[in-house]
């Protein structure tokens, strides 16, 4: 079943009310109806009884639509489907906590909205081709795919940076199926190599900064670790092991510190 709801671009957190008599997996999808590969948000959770599910959207469209269903019966009507039913759906306001963060910068604000549009529109958008922010600082160069300077293969990184002119390579076969928010947590994380790194190799500080600048502007935290998870699962080291735990634990505490309501830190129940 599908829920149109209008939120006028305007940051907010969207609150879908569920109840269930036994456990059931839920599925819930929301994206832009109007334009393809353009997803908010995409997950499964297990719902008991009377629980809230909260999808938090720093971006947003005109209209969004929210698809829900249970996992073991497909996209039903609503009158076929009796495992669970939508007790309302709202927006709410958006936890905003950039402003606290040593992160609310105009380098930064200037990156977030060229980077906004740009992952708003990676979906449908021409690859081989080269997108610049308005002040002309900022470059991605749109690829088919990402091809390893040394041999010419194929790479399975998402993007990459340049260290000599903060140009960002992007693979448009990896972001049309990432969420929005995906595609925001893996260009911040180009973006802090370059521009906000003490050490500009240091793939760990541009972890932390990068998700910084993601979750304080509001996004959701499932998808920072559907991001990172989808990057390390390519290279399956001990170091990116390392790197997934500290962010883990950084999440966590950031959670704490801002004292950020409805969401999870564990990789899997998020919201």
């Amino acid at each position: 079943m599908t829920y149109k709801l209008v939120t006028r671009y305007s940051p907010c957190m969207v609150q879908i009310v569920i109840l269930t008599q036994t456990a059931q997996m839920l599925c819930l999808k929301v994206y832009d109806p109007n334009q393809k590969n353009t997803v908010f948000t995409e997950r499964k959770k297990t719902i008991t009884g009377k629980e809230s599910l909260f999808v938090r959207m720093p971006l947003t469209s005109n209209v969004i639509n929210i698809q829900i269903y249970n996992e073991k019966n497909g996209d039903l009507p609503s009158s076929e489907d009796n495992s669970f039913k939508v007790l309302g759906v709202k927006m709410l306001d958006l936890n905003v906590t950039l402003p606290q963060t040593n992160m609310d910068t105009f380098e930064v604000t200037s990156f977030v909205r060229f980077a906004q549009k740009f992952c708003y529109n990676a979906g449908w958008i021409d690859a081989n081709k080269d997108y610049t922010s308005s002040n002309g600082k900022y470059k991605i160069e749109y690829l088919p795919y990402i091809v390893s300077s040394k041999n010419g293969q194929k790479m399975q990184t998402p993007a990459r940076i340049s260290t000599k002119d903060g140009r960002i390579q992007v693979s448009q076969e990896a972001f049309v199926p990432f969420t929005i928010p995906m595609r925001m947590a893996i260009l911040l994380h180009e973006f802090s190599h370059y521009f906000i790194n003490t050490d500009m190799s240091n793939e760990t500080e541009a972890d932390l900064n990068g998700i910084t600048i993601y979750l304080a502007l509001g996004y959701p935290i499932k998808e920072v670790y559907s991001a990172f998870g989808e990057t390390f699962v390519g290279y399956p080291t001990e170091e990116n092991k390392k790197r997934y735990d500290i962010i883990n634990s950084f999440i966590k505490n950031f959670i704490t510190k801002y004292n950020l309501q409805n969401v999870y830190a564990n990789g899997v129940k998020n919201k």
